[in-house]
């Protein structure tokens, strides 16, 4: 799906500021990340998710895992800049674009022109201050649905 003119503009606008209001070091997300659904507040039925971020700032590595009942499992990976430069996003066999952001601490990943049927969305990831916590929001623009909030914690290797 495609943004409105307005939200295009919303979009491009935080894009723009976020680089000026940001001037601290950006945190480092790189690790393994499990979902904790017990902490999060989304319909995650009887998925597993395993994130793997690989931050080599401005570049992000992304590999999304998620393991359903019966085995299923679904991929989405890509590799994308910060500084809000689309990138290919494969979702699971599904092609959409991406483009990365910081705003203050956090990482801002903003997935759009995926199949037809498809929502943009937009996810928001911070770090707790022990750096041992994930927590994202998801954000469902067009169409519009609420949020939901998933926490990972990191594994420990």
């Amino acid at each position: 799906m495609r943004l409105s003119p307005l939200r295009m503009a919303m979009v491009a606008g935080a894009m723009v500021l976020s680089p000026l209001l940001w001037a601290q070091q950006t945190p480092n997300f790189t690790g393994t990340w499990q979902l904790d659904p017990a902490k999060s507040q989304a319909n995650v039925r009887d998925e597993a998710v395993t994130l793997t971020i690989q931050d080599n700032s401005p570049s992000i590595q992304f590999k999304r895992v998620a393991r359903q009942g019966g085995g299923h499992e679904s991929v989405s990976t890509f590799t994308c800049q910060t500084g809000g430069k689309e990138c290919d996003f494969d979702e699971n066999g599904h092609k959409a674009k991406v483009s990365l952001w910081y705003d203050g601490p956090a990482l801002v990943i903003l997935k759009t022109d995926g199949p037809k049927e498809d929502a943009v969305t937009q996810w928001r990831l911070e770090l707790s201050p022990d750096g041992k916590t994930l927590n994202v929001v998801l954000t469902h623009i067009d169409p519009s649905e609420n949020e939901e909030k998933l926490v990972f914690d990191k594994e420990t290797s």
